[in-house]
């Protein structure tokens, strides 16, 4: 996953005002990882590809507006997919 892609889906789902704002790193994940999503327990997301797990835990991630933050984060979670 490249970094622009990582930013152009934060930016949607930001601008999106149906999702809430305490769901928006959530729909964040699934909009990245989604198809590799294998467990979403109590919102600790677990994404897999072969052998390659990522784990991002929703309940303690910054608040959404760190967008630099949270797009670094994002960009090494998904580095390896």
């Amino acid at each position: 996953m490249f970094i622009k892609g990582i930013k152009r889906n934060y930016l949607r789902v930001l601008e999106d005002e149906s999702i809430a704002d305490e769901d928006k790193i959530d729909a964040l994940l699934m909009k990245l990882g989604g198809e590799f999503l294998v467990s979403k327990e109590d919102r600790v997301y677990i994404f897999q590809k072969g052998e390659v797990t990522a784990k991002f835990d929703a309940k303690h991630a910054r608040a959404y507006q760190f967008k630099d933050y949270l797009c670094k984060d994002m960009n090494k979670l998904f580095h390896g997919f």
